[in-house]
């Protein structure tokens, strides 16, 4: 709505089109913006919502007696509403399901969480974790502590996944590497892998600071 009123003011105020394109960045960083060329990606009031609910759910969890229970629950549940939710995203073509592509503000819908994105979001984490729940108890102890410690790393390797998305995103606009699903997937799993590995070693790297 706030870039809506921007653009309505714009369109009747010319003169003050580069004050309300700053707004605009300004804004952009915690709600959805548009206008004057300017689009936010990722809004922090979006996206936020998703750690916070994890947070209250971890609250919970570290209350919960019987985890076994809470999960089989959380498994039976979520499975269905996940499998609802998606073929509803798939017909409505809408938020996260839209046509990307380019960095036209029209194609670029897919950033902005609408609600539906948000539950089926919560959802999928919530049967995933379900999932991971159970696996772990028949993993070996190896398998059990590289996850943890994964866990532990992980805004380091969501700031280091996009610094390299980036890096790659420019790189290739000199380059200019014709994109196939083969690519994507061996680019996908180059990315996960230097994140977690760069991010093991700035943790270790870390700790032998602190020790002298």
């Amino acid at each position: 709505m706030v870039g809506i009123s921007l653009s309505l003011i714009v369109s009747y105020h010319p003169d003050v089109t580069l004050h309300n394109m700053y707004l605009n960045q300004l804004l952009g960083n915690f709600i959805e913006t548009t206008g004057q060329n300017i689009v936010s990606c990722f809004p922090f009031l979006n996206w936020f919502i998703i750690p916070a609910a994890g947070m209250l759910f971890g609250n919970d969890l570290r209350r919960c007696s019987d985890k076994d229970k809470l999960y089989k629950l959380i498994l039976r549940y979520t499975s269905i509403t996940t499998i609802l939710l998606l073929i509803l995203g798939f017909i409505t073509r809408e938020g996260m399901f839209a046509i990307t592509g380019g960095t036209v503000p029209e194609k670029l819908s897919y950033l902005h969480l609408s609600i539906q994105d948000i539950i089926l979001l919560i959802v999928i984490i919530l049967l995933a974790g379900s999932i991971f729940y159970f696996l772990s108890k028949r993993a070996s102890p190896k398998i059990n502590n590289f996850i943890t410690r994964t866990s532990k790393n992980v805004t380091s390797i969501y700031l280091i996944q996009w610094a390299l998305i980036l890096s790659l995103t420019y790189i290739n606009q000199f380059i200019d590497v014709e994109s196939n699903m083969i690519l994507r997937i061996l680019t996908f799993l180059a990315v996960i892998t230097f994140s977690v590995v760069i991010a093991d070693g700035y943790q270790k790297i870390k700790s032998y600071i602190r020790r002298h």
